[in-house]
């Protein structure tokens, strides 16, 4: 069986069916709740540096794997990230059994291992048992192997590496990213690149801790990486630090550009520009903005005919202004993070809402969420319909018609942007519009007990042709995203994007019907969406 093929059985959607295909490699996922970053980071490099044989490979999405490792004890914390039905319906394994398995080169019993007791018996039933081998009982060692993964640090291309979201050089690429923000913020786009080529391949590639006293032997196994970069890593391994790092970091400037562009429609152009004109502080931009205690944008931007106005400039103006009041007066919502049980409530009453209006639409969350992270700045949806032939007819207009559903229904308070479908133009060199794509500020109903808060939700839609590109140019990392389109162009003659993949030298388009069939089509080895984080 080939890495690519053991794939087959992905779901193309989130779901809480069972697996329906057995064998290597078993698909395990991470629940980081009550783990270190120093323990995640080792449980992946175990997965990730398998020796004889691929057994084990990680998955983003619960309900995808064959077993779920967790450091938690007691079922009502594990519910706070998977289901108690789910739960029940898989093996549920403290950290250990990772370790025992790639140790010792065989799968372990689950039940010696059930992480929650009351789930010892249903881990036992759940444990997997590939093609029929007992080694899942403990009696004898697997015959079947998987040839290794071709996936390597060494490859020049971040879509064709294995990019953790927890890794041996986290620290080090912590400290080399502040040089690429700084970089960033003051609009030197040459060199913020080159740093984050960098922390893609120092913090997330490179699968071993860089060794002092043999540097230079571990920076010649990495391409891409320049002679300032060089410098500045050793200087972190001499000294625990980089002190232009230091420096940045207590710069007052650094320090207000940053906060500056955290506020939407503020970018680092229009942050410079407000700096030097004398403001520092978001209090100097609520002056300037006029942003008062009582929030009257708000009160303005929540009125019903600017929200009609806002859908109605679509077919006479195109994209609506983004409003630099309305992201600072809900500064302190949307810089809270989102926790994942919170993405999936978000999902699923997304969805649900637009059953009412179109029956048969399909989704994916990506994004952060879709690599694994346990909390997302914001939400992305990419939706379309699961008719191949119709369904294309069926989702135009849906996305406007869908924001003023949610709207009416108390849950959009916001529109930041709302945009309708174009036609694919193969020499087109944006692909902003291409898709139809709403921005949205987003609040799920109040409960008793709960304080719900404003969120960024953006909801993409895709025709089902160009569904699974979508969902792949969606699904980051930014650095991942970026080589996917050098590859497809330089490699393969492609244009690749979220609305299709287009052959350069007779603009044929590829419509591929599953993510996997992306990466065959560009040839390229299939990575799980977990193993997509390039950035820090």
């Amino acid at each position: 069986m080939s890495p690519r093929s053991s794939f087959k059985r992905l779901k193309h959607f989130e779901s809480d069916e069972e697996s329906d295909d057995s064998g290597f490699p078993i698909k395990v996922f991470v629940v980081q709740a009550k783990l270190s970053p120093e323990e995640i980071s080792g449980l992946i490099s175990m997965v990730e540096q398998q020796q004889s044989m691929r057994m084990l490979e990680l998955c983003s999405i619960p309900a995808e794997a064959d077993v779920i490792v967790t450091g938690i004890q007691m079922k009502k914390r594990l519910e706070r990230h998977i289901s108690w039905q789910l739960a029940k319906r898989r093996a549920i394994v403290s950290p250990q059994w990772i370790k025992d398995s790639v140790a010792k080169e065989q799968l372990m019993p689950c039940g010696d291992y059930a992480a929650i007791q009351e789930l010892h018996d249903e881990t036992v039933h759940n444990c997997p048992n590939p093609k029929g081998c007992d080694v899942c009982s403990g009696t004898s060692q697997p015959e079947a192997e998987v040839a290794p993964s071709s996936l390597s640090y060494k490859a020049r291309y971040a879509c064709q590496r294995a990019s953790p979201l927890v890794c041996a050089n986290q620290s080090l690429a912590k400290e080399i990213d502040i040089l690429r923000r700084a970089r960033e913020l003051e609009g030197e786009a040459m060199s913020a690149l080159a740093y984050e080529r960098a922390v893609a391949t120092y913090r997330l590639a490179y699968p071993h801790v860089i060794n002092p006293s043999k540097l230079e032997f571990d920076l010649a196994k990495i391409s891409s990486v320049g002679k300032k970069v060089q410098v500045k890593i050793e200087e972190y391994l001499t000294t625990g630090q980089i002190l232009e790092a230091r420096e940045i970091l207590a710069s007052q400037r650094f320090r207000s550009l940053s906060e500056f562009n955290t506020i939407y429609g503020i970018g680092p152009v229009t942050a410079r520009q407000l700096y030097d004109r004398g403001m520092s502080t978001l209090e100097h931009l609520e002056s300037y903005y006029d942003i008062r205690a009582h929030n009257p944008v708000l009160e303005e931007q929540t009125n019903p005919n600017i929200i009609e106005s806002q859908v109605k400039r679509l077919s006479t103006k195109g994209i609506p202004e983004v409003t630099v009041q309305v992201g600072l007066a809900l500064r302190h919502d949307l810089s809270q993070k989102i926790p994942r049980e919170e993405v999936r409530e978000m999902h699923v009453l997304v969805m649900k809402e637009l059953e009412t209006l179109q029956h048969g639409c399909v989704s994916t969350i990506v994004g952060g969420y879709r690599r694994g992270k346990e909390e997302s700045n914001d939400v992305d949806i990419v939706i379309s319909h699961k008719d191949w032939r119709g369904g294309g007819e069926k989702i135009k207009g849906l996305c406007t018609r869908l924001v003023k559903h949610l709207y009416n229904k108390g849950l959009v308070t916001h529109v930041m942007h709302l945009s309708s479908f174009r036609p694919h133009n193969a020499v087109r060199t944006g692909h902003w519009d291409s898709l139809e794509k709403a921005l949205t500020i987003f609040r799920l109903p109040q409960s008793e007990g709960t304080s719900r808060i404003h969120r960024r939700l953006d909801l993409i839609f895709a025709s089902p042709e160009a569904y699974w590109t979508a969902v792949t140019g969606w699904t980051g990392s930014k650095m991942f995203e970026r080589d996917l389109r050098l590859w497809a162009k330089d490699e393969k003659g492609y244009k690749f994007d979220s609305t299709g993949i287009t052959r350069r030298h007779d603009s044929k388009l590829f419509y591929p019907k599953s993510e996997q069939e992306v990466f065959e089509i560009l040839g390229l080895e299939w990575v799980d969406p977990t193993l997509r984080n390039t950035g820090v």
